[in-house]
């Protein structure tokens, strides 16, 4: 139900220094397609509400990212919650980041073209590094795309009140997810819901996918706005009867596909 498995000019599992005092080590996979030139570099942070997911069971996923974007793509295989809690996963994806845009000759990309991008939880875990790189000023992202982001830790909105019980993604999963994820941590705080920032303004070029059947849906379409108004160029792509979880089963859910093949593509045009 996955994506087929597709070969690439190179795969290669690296670590760097984790930040914080405990000197540990942040692991991520490097998926680099043939290109003619040193291909542009995407750090991404993947989905599965902080607490679940691999990078192996992920693989095929970036593989298809990488060959139709034609970008390097460096997947962050951040910790899990509950055994590290917020905000340890956006300091990892960020030192991923910072990391990638120092190392990117040995890695065979051009990082002087750096993205950083998400899907689901990781499209948080993505729009926080993004509001964290402007405001250090250590890190300047070129683009910023967001695919079925979860940016607003309330779920007040009326997606959420259509949609929040029957279609697979609920109140209760995400709930249930930030007690291990962010136990003490106000859910208004803009490292956990983006969407309360006091500001967006200053933040990359951005594309935000969203689907029409997700309860994740206004706030990725309210946050887009709040970007577009405070001067951030922005692209909102609303793909009809797409549920959250068909990203990762397109040959199950065909909408997936679409979602998939529109974030490949807008990576490919924001350079």
């Amino acid at each position: 139900m996955t994506f087929d498995r597709v070969e690439l000019a190179e795969i290669r599992d690296l670590s760097f220094p984790s930040p914080g005092p405990d000197q540990g080590t942040v692991t991520a996979r490097l998926y680099r397609p043939e290109t003619e030139s040193p291909a542009p570099l995407v750090v991404w942070a993947h989905g599965g509400q902080w607490v679940r997911t691999t990078i192996d069971l992920l693989d095929s996923y970036f593989r298809f990212l990488a060959l139709r974007s034609g970008c390097a793509v460096l997947a962050v295989d951040y910790e899990y919650a509950p055994e590290s809690q917020f905000p340890t996963q956006i300091e990892q994806v960020y030192a991923a980041a910072l990391w990638a845009r120092e190392h990117g000759e040995q890695l065979g990309c051009d990082s002087s073209r750096l993205a950083i991008a998400g899907d689901s939880s990781g499209g948080n875990l993505a729009a926080a590094v993004a509001l964290m790189a402007r405001d250090r000023g250590q890190l300047q992202f070129d683009h910023q795309l967001l695919l079925v982001p979860l940016l607003d830790a309330l779920f007040e909105s009326a997606s959420w009140q259509e949609l929040g019980e029957d279609y697979l993604l609920s109140k209760g999963q995400l709930n249930w997810a930030l007690q291990k994820y962010a136990p003490q941590t106000d859910r208004r705080n803009p490292m956990l819901s983006p969407l309360h920032a006091e500001s967006t303004a200053g933040l990359p070029p951005t594309t935000v996918i969203v689907g029409g059947l997700d309860p994740l849906r206004d706030d990725g379409l309210a946050y887009a706005q709040r970007l577009r108004v405070e001067g951030v160029p922005v692209r909102t792509i609303d793909i009809d009867g797409l549920i959250h979880h068909a990203i990762v089963l397109p040959k199950a859910l065909p909408r997936g596909l679409v979602a998939v093949e529109e974030a490949a593509d807008a990576l490919a045009r924001c350079w």
